[in-house]
């Protein structure tokens, strides 16, 4: 497959073209599995009960390298800021224009900022989930790379969403910055996926 690394205009960016690889469990297979999902497609897989038992069996474990270790075991994962050959920057195939922000460690916040990001006068929310543990979100928005490239838009939206909904370092994951990152793939019935977007499917 030919790489296409040009950046995507603001004008032409279309959601429903939004592609990513899929990854088959465990985290230490690189290699994607099948053909890319779109982002209906991902939204499918966590509102159904494909990763329920596990998410469910997930929650229930308090010791967090247990945890880390069942994620990374059980979890199948997707790359959210586009298409690869093989999970590393080095491996793009084609950027999608999408940012997954990992927030974490929100403790009682996590329903109320939920609905704030929902309705964040900034960004559009693309996908919004609850983490694997519940104590966290994921949330995807979309990147315009002809302004800057990916690792400066992420440090600008952390730096947004620490000062704008009052979080600290180690609820925006600061790790979370380079292009191949992965995203579990987890169960939460009650995920978001703009109407707005759903006729595009």
């Amino acid at each position: 497959m030919e790489a296409n690394n040009k950046p995507v205009t603001a004008n032409s960016w279309n959601p429903a073209e939004v592609r990513m690889s899929f990854f088959s469990k465990p985290i230490t297979n690189k290699r994607p599995c099948g053909q890319p999902l779109s982002l209906f497609q991902v939204y499918w897989c966590i509102i159904t009960r494909r990763y329920m038992s596990e998410t469910e069996q997930l929650r229930t474990i308090t010791d967090d390298d247990k945890a880390r270790d069942f994620k990374g075991q059980h979890l199948d994962y997707v790359t959210p800021s586009g298409v690869f050959s093989y999970c590393s920057d080095n491996s793009l195939v084609k950027h999608s224009g999408v940012l997954c922000m990992d927030l974490d460690y929100l403790g009682n916040r996590v329903e109320e900022l939920f609905q704030l990001l929902i309705h964040d006068p900034m960004f559009q929310t693309l996908l919004l989930f609850r983490s694997p543990r519940g104590f966290g979100l994921k949330w995807f928005i979309h990147i315009d790379l002809t302004r800057c490239d990916h690792r400066t838009w992420f440090q600008a939206i952390r730096n947004y969403l620490m000062h704008t909904y009052h979080l600290d370092d180690k609820q925006v994951d600061k790790a979370c910055g380079n292009p191949s990152r992965a995203c579990y793939l987890c169960h939460d019935s009650k995920a978001y996926l703009p109407l707005s977007l759903i006729e595009y499917f």
